[in-house]
């Protein structure tokens, strides 16, 4: 009988032992898995600054390349304005010059 007794308790002070090391390395997993988890955080919060980045970039050059296009094409329109001005005002000039003078 006492071969029993000590045979349990025996097997409770093991069951004790191994619920302890269960819970210290549930711990220790449970701290890896937390500091995993930070680092993948942290790595994805560092490529979309990147991936922020970039697009900002590449919208900001388009919209420098716009700008410029919009510009040329102001410019153009402005310099066959201009164009048709000098033309139109040497034209009323003249018609102006021979009304004075005749």
């Amino acid at each position: 009988m006492n071969e029993v007794i000590a045979s349990i308790l025996d097997a409770e002070k093991k069951a004790e032992e191994i619920v302890k090391l269960s819970t210290e390395k549930a711990k220790t997993i449970r701290i890896s898995a937390e500091e995993d988890g930070e680092k993948i955080k942290n790595g994805a919060v560092a490529v979309f600054k990147l991936h922020r980045a970039a697009a900002i970039k590449s919208a900001e050059k388009r919209a420098e390349e716009q700008y410029a296009a919009i510009i040329e094409e102001g410019e153009r329109s402005a310099a066959e304005i201009a164009k048709q001005t000098a033309a139109e005002t040497d034209y009323y000039a003249e018609q102006i010059v021979k009304g004075i003078t005749d």
